[in-house]
């Protein structure tokens, strides 16, 4: 019975022990990192389970004294890869600070107000590397403003051109579904339209015909998301 006793005891330290270590070591470090006991909504899932799981442990008295004394257990982005499927993050097109490993420049490691551990909410957290001014002209693209960049850009990688999330066309005629025919185009004597796509685009001969040929997909200083005043005169010079 004693020996029963004995071994039930043994098991429930071996179980519990790594908990209890966790929870000492959250403490300690709560101690100087105050800002991680403010609420917030969103905490990183891995945050309970204790620094040392991303961290490397301090080494003796090096921390706080030593500057970077407190280093990650490996570079990211493979330290985030451990939880995160890394293929998700793969693709034609991977957005720069993907591939740079700079996970921490959208993302909060630990805890966040806005969804997806984000520092800013969409659009503005794109901001802080793309020039606002190109997207807050005359003319916004209302999507912008509405849902975010993420509506029609992947975050981290895509097969598209531009992290686009379908190709140009059919991403536009998602939202734009009464478009679909091309007749919204000036018509053409003959009865026929505006081609949308299936010939060079005569202002970028390196790309296909487009919505985007026409309209810019951001903001602009014309009605209709257009280029320039007379949107023919920028293809058709004889006008």
């Amino acid at each position: 019975m004693k020996t029963f006793n004995f071994i039930t005891l043994f098991v429930l330290i071996f179980i519990f022990l790594p908990v209890l270590s966790y929870s000492a070591e959250k403490d300690s470090c709560l101690n100087c990192h105050v800002s991680l006991k403010e609420p917030a909504k969103h905490v990183h899932k891995v945050l309970n389970m204790g620094c040392e799981l991303c961290h490397e442990p301090v080494q003796g008295k090096e921390h706080p004294q030593q500057k970077d004394s407190i280093k990650l257990n490996q570079k990211m982005p493979g330290l985030c890869f451990v939880c995160h499927k890394e293929a998700r993050f793969k693709g034609k097109s991977v957005h720069a600070p993907v591939s740079g490993g700079m996970c921490t420049g959208c993302h909060d490691a630990h805890q966040s107000n806005f969804p997806k551990l984000l520092k800013k909410e969409s659009p503005e957290i794109c901001y802080n590397c793309h020039d606002k001014s190109k997207f807050n002209k005359k003319v916004i693209h209302m999507a912008i403003p509405a849902v975010g960049c993420n509506t029609c850009h992947a975050p981290h990688a895509s097969d598209h051109q531009t992290l686009l999330a379908d190709e140009i066309n059919p991403l536009c005629l998602s939202c734009h579904k009464s478009k679909a025919s091309g007749k919204h185009v000036v018509a053409i004597p003959g009865g026929k339209h505006h081609p949308l796509r299936g010939m060079p685009d005569p202002s970028n001969p390196k790309r296909e015909m487009s919505c985007v040929s026409c309209h810019d997909p951001h903001s602009t200083d014309y009605e209709n998301l257009f280029y320039t005043q007379n949107m023919c005169v920028r293809c058709h010079k004889e006008f």
